[in-house]
């Protein structure tokens, strides 16, 4: 049986965000270079090319936000040869884990570079993004309902999920009532998703107490100064 063509996995999220914004430590430097030199190197086991792919994995994520010299074609040929090797599991594992390092390297620096909380069940609604969405899902132990497209099959198939957790904000672990079995989807992959029974009612503020409108004066009523402060309920 073929396996499902993937792209190679990057780094999304919070750290992008961060590594976007840093200036590029490489702009003006010459890309990384090595001498040819004789022998192939042979991976025996499958936890050496998974640290293999690891290492590549964080380098091509730094490479892609200018912080290493090293070339694209080199890490993207190792990497797409070795995932290859793996199924959709362990790859969700090599980038989750690689997204964990650099968060933990960042969280070592700045304390902001912590991961986001789950929201409290109840405080969604239609307009949440899809991994608001899952993290509140988690959170509350809601089952959600989606289209996902399987691109191995070419298929898109309507689903009910009790979502277990997001890796690396890419990865959708979830049991999956269509397989009967615990699945990994990917989160760019998911179409219309939504929480099974519909999207829970909004709380309404309450409406603020009308203001008293002040009695008709009378004639017996004495009027203020004119040059005495006066009230105002504009707040200027």
């Amino acid at each position: 049986m073929a396996k499902e063509p993937f792209d190679i996995p990057t780094i999304r999220g919070r750290i992008a965000e961060r590594l976007d914004r840093a200036p590029a430590r490489n702009a003006d430097d010459e890309p990384l270079t090595f001498p040819d030199s004789p022998g192939d190197v042979l991976l025996r086991t499958a936890e050496e090319r998974g640290v293999v792919a690891l290492a590549c994995l964080l380098l091509e994520n730094l490479r892609e936000h200018g912080g290493t010299r090293a070339r694209h074609r080199p890490l993207d040929t190792v990497l797409r040869r070795i995932l290859e090797t793996f199924g959709p599991k362990e790859v969700m594992d090599i980038e989750v884990e690689a997204y964990e390092i650099l968060l933990w390297i960042g969280g070592a620096i700045d304390d902001d570079w912590q991961p986001q909380s789950s929201q409290d069940p109840g405080e969604i609604d239609p307009t949440a993004s899809q991994t608001d969405l899952v993290r509140w899902a988690v959170a509350g132990g809601v089952d959600l309902e989606m289209d996902y497209y399987s691109r191995g099959r070419g298929e898109l198939t309507h689903r009910r999920i009790t979502p277990i957790s997001l890796e690396a904000e890419t990865y959708l672990h979830a049991y999956c009532h269509l397989r009967r079995d615990e699945r990994v989807f990917r989160v760019s992959r998911i179409g219309d998703l939504k929480p099974v029974g519909g999207w829970p009612k909004q709380k309404k503020k309450p409406k603020a107490s009308p203001t008293p409108s002040a009695p008709p004066s009378t004639p017996d009523q004495k009027k203020p100064d004119q040059d005495s402060p006066q009230m105002s309920l504009l707040d200027d």
